[in-house]
């Protein structure tokens, strides 16, 4: 090796860095539920969680349930367009925290993106960030990809695509819900957009993180990022306009946003309001991800849907922070916000 590969080389792997790794995957696909499950893993302690969503109120953060009290909610937008900057610098000032002692030391750093990120400008940020040398180092990318939604999300979603073709290991969620020829399908479409990356199933997020954290060379992967983007051009993301969430959201066709309800919710109501709108309007839900206030309940009810599938709602064991309000976020097609808010306290009864 030459003096100046042997540079190179020592700059892409210093050896105190923590190794960073990206949860990517389209909407959906179970990126919060494989964290939930791998941070309850002893191998995975001293994680340091940073979510980023797409939405106006964020929800995933309150779902994901770790130890450490410093997951780090970017602001709204798109991770590739809007919050690129903010997610260097959250790393470099977690890093700073962590070395003055304001918090607690940390051996890994989990990135989840949100649903509709292209990976590719995220890495490109991580690998080529000076305020990260030193302290972190990319490790893996890892897509969570939604077998019973996969076959049309692949060949109709640009950013599903090329979140499978960049990652290093894929994670086949959902395959209990549906046929083993179906899954087999699946498998097949994911091994042509990235034969190099092991393909896992796993339902509801459990999985060995050994499969997920092997140890992985990446030289190479400027290289590949390179290869996908020229296989998935990019799609105009306003470069240079400062484009918000907002804008993004109206460029895919795709709205965003949150309906609240302080008042405590009747759960029949609710689940006969959303049986509805699924059955109605499911093609167009791409994502429903909320946690309801439910009349009589301690705790908060947690639901969670993509498109027709409804998944069984789940009741956690407390509220997470002091907000008790119902907060449901729907990522949407050709669904106006105004339709769903009047027909959401109709089912439920005007506020107070």
């Amino acid at each position: 090796m030459t003096d100046a590969a042997a540079k190179d080389e020592g700059r892409a792997r210093p050896a105190g860095a923590v190794p960073a790794t990206l949860v990517t995957g389209f909407l959906g696909s179970g990126k919060t539920t494989l964290l939930n499950r791998l941070l309850k893993r002893p191998e995975m302690a001293a994680s340091v969680v940073i979510v980023n969503e797409f939405g106006e109120i964020g929800i995933d953060h309150v779902l994901i349930e770790t130890a450490l009290e410093d997951a780090v909610l970017l602001k709204s937008g798109c991770i590739c367009c809007t919050v690129r900057g903010d997610l260097v610098d959250t790393l470099a000032s977690l890093a700073a925290r962590r070395d003055a002692g304001t918090i607690p030391p940390f051996r890994r750093a989990l990135i989840e993106s949100t649903g509709l990120a292209d990976p590719a400008p995220i890495l490109q940020d991580l690998m080529a960030a000076r305020a990260l040398e030193g302290r972190f180092r990319l490790e893996r990318v890892i897509a969570t990809v939604d077998a019973a939604n996969a076959e049309r999300q692949l060949a109709t979603q640009y950013e599903s695509a090329k979140q499978v073709a960049l990652a290093d290991a894929l994670v086949l969620t959902k395959t209990d819900l549906i046929p083993p020829a179906a899954a087999a399908r699946v498998e097949a479409l994911l091994a042509a957009l990235n034969p190099r990356a092991p393909i896992h199933a796993a339902v509801m997020g459990a999985i060995e993180p050994r499969y997920l954290f092997a140890p992985d060379d990446a030289a190479d992967r400027a290289e590949r990022i390179a290869r996908v983007a020229a296989a998935f051009p990019a799609h105009d993301h306003g470069a240079g306009r400062g484009e918000d969430g907002a804008a993004h959201a109206a460029h895919h066709g795709i709205e965003t946003f949150a309906l609240t309800r302080a008042a405590p919710v009747d759960w029949t109501a609710l689940a006969d309001w959303l049986g509805a709108i699924v059955s109605l309007r499911g093609a167009d839900l791409l994502r429903v991800k909320g946690i309801v206030n439910v009349s009589g309940r301690a705790g908060p009810v947690a639901i969670d849907a993509v498109q027709h599938l409804f998944h069984p709602p789940r009741e956690l064991a407390r509220w997470p922070d002091a907000d008790r309000r119902t907060r449901i976020v729907f990522i949407t097609r050709n669904i106006p916000r105004r339709s769903l808010e009047e027909s959401f306290f109709a089912a439920l009864g005007a506020e107070a």
